[in-house]
C-alpha cells in the first residue's frame, strides 16, 4: 500500500504512475475482504450477490481503463480526467462512496477515506492541466450533494463520514489546485480526523454503529466521538474553522491582487473583464459559505443524535429540525464575520 502510494506520488513516468494507482488499488482490497461486519458478504442485503471487494476493485478497474486510455492518447485526456475522479469519488462520480462505505467496518473506512485517495488527488495537479473553473464547478456540484446526504443521515454515522468525505474532497480538488502546500496540510488534517475517529469506533462497541449510535452508557465514547464531530463540523475554536476560513479568503486575496493589477494596466477592456471576474468568484465564496454553514448543521444534528437513545431519538429529531432556522442565522453571522475580519 505504501510502496504503490510512493511510487504514484514521485514518479514522472506514466506507466509507473498507473503501476501505482494499481497496487494501490489491490492493497486496499484485503482490509475489505477482512472486514468482520455481517453485511460485509454481500453489498446489497436482500438479493444481489455482488461482493463488497468486487464491488470496489469494479469501480476501480472502470477508473483506471478511462485513467490509462486518457494518459496515454494526449487527445483523450479528458477521460484520464474522468477515470480519476472515478477512483477518488469526487462529483459527478461519487455515487459509490455511500454505498460502498455503509457496508464497511471502521478500519476499512478510515483507508477508504484517506490513504486510497491520495495519490488520485495529488496527480490532478501533476499529471493534468486543469482550470479553476472546472475545479470550482465539480466541487461545488460535490458539495451540495455531499450537504443534503449529512443534513438527512444524520441518525447513521456511516453515511455521515461517507458524504463528509465527498465534500471535504469537494474542497480538496479545488485547493490542490489553488495552493498546492496549503491542500497537503488540509488533507493531512482532514485524515487524521478521520483514522482518529474510526479508530474509536473500531471496537468491540462498533457493530452498535451500523445503524445507528452507542448507547447511553458508553459515556466516554460518546463524549470523544462527539468532539471529533464537532471538529469536523467546521465550528470555532476548532482548527477546522480556520482551515475553512483560509479557504474562502484565499479567494478574496488572490482576486484582489488581479483586481489591482487590471486597474494599473488602465486597460478599459481588461479592467471591466475583471471586476466581472472578480464579482463571479464573489458569488462563488458566498455559495462555499451556505453550503459549509448548512453542512455544519448537519454535523450538529449528528452530534444531537449521537446522545440521544431509544424513546429520546424521535424528540430530539423533532427539536433538531426545529431548531434549524436558529442554527443556520448563528452560523451565518459567524461566518460572515469572520470572513470579514479575515479580509481587514
Amino acid at each position: 500500500l505504501v510502496f504503490g502510494l510512493l511510487l504514484s506520488l514521485f514518479s514522472n513516468n506514466i506507466f509507473l504512475i498507473w503501476l501505482g494507482l494499481e497496487l494501490n488499488m489491490f492493497s486496499v482490497i484485503p482490509f475489505l475482504n477482512s472486514s468482520v461486519s455481517e453485511n460485509n458478504n454481500v453489498f446489497f442485503l436482500n438479493t444481489s450477490e455482488i461482493n463488497v471487494s468486487f464491488y470496489y476493485f469494479f469501480v476501480q478497474v472502470i477508473g483506471s481503463i478511462l485513467f490509462t486510455w486518457g494518459a496515454v492518447m494526449s487527445s483523450w485526456y479528458v477521460l484520464g480526467i474522468i477515470g480519476l475522479i472515478v477512483k477518488i469519488g469526487i462529483a459527478p462520480f461519487f455515487w459509490w462512496v455511500p454505498a460502498l462505505i455503509n457496508r464497511l467496518d471502521w478500519f476499512s473506512i478510515g483507508i477508504i477515506s484517506t490513504i486510497q485517495k491520495v495519490p488520485g488527488v495529488f496527480l490532478f495537479r501533476f499529471v493534468f492541466d486543469l482550470s479553476i473553473e472546472v475545479c470550482v464547478l465539480l466541487s461545488l456540484m460535490g458539495f451540495i450533494v455531499a450537504v443534503i446526504g449529512i443534513n438527512f443521515s444524520f441518525n447513521n454515522l456511516k453515511l455521515v463520514l461517507a458524504w463528509s468525505s465527498v465534500s471535504n474532497m469537494s474542497i480538496l480538488f479545488v485547493l490542490i489546485v489553488l495552493n498546492n502546500s496549503f491542500g497537503f496540510i488540509y488533507y493531512f488534517f482532514y485524515s487524521f480526523l478521520v483514522i482518529l475517529l474510526c479508530l474509536v469506533l473500531n471496537n468491540s462497541f462498533s457493530n452498535v454503529f451500523c445503524d445507528s449510535f452507542l448507547n447511553g452508557n458508553n459515556i466516554n465514547n460518546n463524549m470523544l466521538v462527539g468532539l471529533l464531530l464537532l471538529i469536523f463540523s467546521g465550528l470555532p475554536p476548532f482548527l477546522s474553522f480556520l482551515l475553512k476560513i483560509y479557504f474562502l479568503g484565499g479567494f478574496y486575496f488572490f482576486d484582489f491582487s488581479v483586481f489591482v493589477e487590471g486597474f494599473e494596466m488602465v486597460n478599459p477592456t481588461t479592467f471591466y473583464y475583471l471586476v466581472a471576474s472578480n464579482l463571479s468568484n464573489y458569488f462563488i465564496v458566498m455559495v462555499y459559505i451556505i453550503l459549509i454553514i448548512f453542512q455544519s448543521v448537519g454535523y450538529i444534528k449528528t452530534f444531537i443524535a449521537l446522545f440521544s437513545t431509544g424513546s429520546s431519538r424521535l424528540s430530539s429529531s423533532v427539536f433538531v429540525l426545529n431548531s434549524n432556522f436558529n442554527l443556520i442565522l448563528s452560523l451565518s453571522v459567524l461566518y460572515f464575520f469572520s470572513i470579514f475580519f479575515y479580509m481587514i
